[in-house]
């Protein structure tokens, strides 16, 4: 089963702007953002793949209504040999629980 790659947090603020951070950055800054954060999606793709295919996973939104342990359960029922093996880290379960309380 493959590994996820090229990952990269796509950030959307409640005032329209949106940014990409890496995991270090985001790391670094959810602090600082939390309360002006509209939705975190990551975004990535499987390092076997030869087309550039890109797997979305929404972390948090403001438009969804759901518990972080929705989430959670939600993405670790997804098969991981479509989504990849690592797809669902701690530190995305961390961002998860953070913004969904």
């Amino acid at each position: 089963m493959s590994k996820i790659k090229n990952i990269i947090y796509l950030i959307e603020y409640k005032n329209g702007y949106s940014d990409e951070m890496n995991k270090e950055v985001l790391e670094e800054s959810v602090d600082d953002i939390f309360n002006d954060v509209h939705s975190i999606i990551k975004r990535y793709r499987l390092e076997n793949e030869t087309k550039k295919t890109y797997y979305r996973i929404t972390l948090f939104s403001c438009d969804h209504e759901f518990t972080s342990e929705e989430y959670i359960e939600h993405y670790r029922s997804m098969p991981k040999h479509i989504y990849g093996v690592n797809f669902l880290d701690d530190f995305d379960i961390e961002i998860i629980q953070k913004f969904n309380y």
